[in-house]
C-alpha cells in the first residue's frame, strides 16, 4: 500500500479511502470505509458503521467503484 491514498471520497461522516497497490502485472486497488466521530475534543475513526451511515456508504463505495474503473 502506498504511504497517501489515490483518492478519497466523503459523505457527511463516512468516507471511503482508495488505495493503489502495485500488482506483479498491473496496479490493483483497494478500499476502506470508515466514520468519523468525536470522543472529547479528539477526531476519531471507526470501521463500524450506525445505520444512519449505511446509505452513505453504499454510495461512497458505487462513487469509489467507478473511479476505480476509470483508471
Amino acid at each position: 500500500m502506498a504511504d497517501k491514498p489515490a483518492k478519497k471520497f466523503r459523505i457527511g461522516y463516512v468516507t471511503a479511502t482508495v488505495w493503489k497497490n502495485e500488482g506483479t502485472e498491473r496496479p490493483f486497488y483497494t478500499v476502506n470505509v470508515q466514520r468519523a466521530y468525536k470522543e472529547g475534543d479528539e477526531l476519531k475513526n471507526t470501521s463500524a458503521l450506525n445505520a444512519a451511515d449505511l446509505l452513505n456508504a453504499a454510495h461512497l463505495l458505487t462513487i469509489a467503484n467507478a473511479w476505480i474503473m476509470e483508471q
